[in-house]
């Protein structure tokens, strides 16, 4: 098996096919191509030194190996350092995120109550005008009845003092007549 310039052996992974650890998070897709590169890198020395002549084939194990180990733990940390991120950078977000929707509804908060209490003040207000109207009304109603029965008291007595003139008119009438009669009558004999 030749270590440069053949085709590419079937044994390589592509770099599509690449499982980097993650859970297929779409932040993940940078280090995810890292992780892709550096294990393409470990697999193509262990290509190498699978290919290796056979003279000096130990030194070049060694050599391959300790890279290839050198390599193996690089990509661990690097890992690592990115799960750590991730863990720290969700940890702020979420942290962010649930300060930002206690200020939001803190300030939603106040607002309602700054309407509400407003509301609650328009509405005394509003309360205590429609009291004094009806007050006034009561007192306007007051008023009318007491006119009313004054002017039925004094078309009573109006109506009293004009049937006493009647009357007074019919029976002077009635007697103008009789006495009429009478001198009408005594002129006849």
């Amino acid at each position: 098996m030749a270590p440069t310039g053949g085709p590419r052996s079937p044994d390589k992974r592509p770099r599509d096919s690449d499982d980097s650890g993650s859970d297929g998070d779409s932040d993940s897709d940078c280090d995810g191509g890292l992780v892709s590169d550096l294990r393409e890198i470990v697999c193509l020395l262990r290509l190498i030194k699978g290919g290796a002549n056979r003279d000096g084939q130990k030194m070049c194990q060694q050599i391959i190996s300790s890279v290839a180990a050198d390599i193996q733990t690089m990509l661990e940390e690097t890992q690592l350092k990115f799960e750590k991120e991730r863990e720290n950078l969700l940890k702020v977000l979420s942290n962010t995120s649930k300060e930002q929707c206690e200020n939001s509804l803190n300030e939603e908060y106040s607002k309602f109550q700054e309407t509400y209490d407003m509301f609650c003040r328009e509405k005394d207000v509003h309360m205590q005008t429609f009291r004094d109207l009806f007050s006034e009304v009561e007192v306007e109603k007051k008023k009318l009845l007491e006119q009313y029965e004054h002017h039925k008291k004094t078309e009573t007595t109006m109506l009293s003092a004009l049937d006493k003139t009647f009357s007074e008119k019919i029976t002077y009438a009635e007697q103008s007549v009789r006495r009429m009669k009478k001198v009408h009558l005594a002129h006849i004999r």
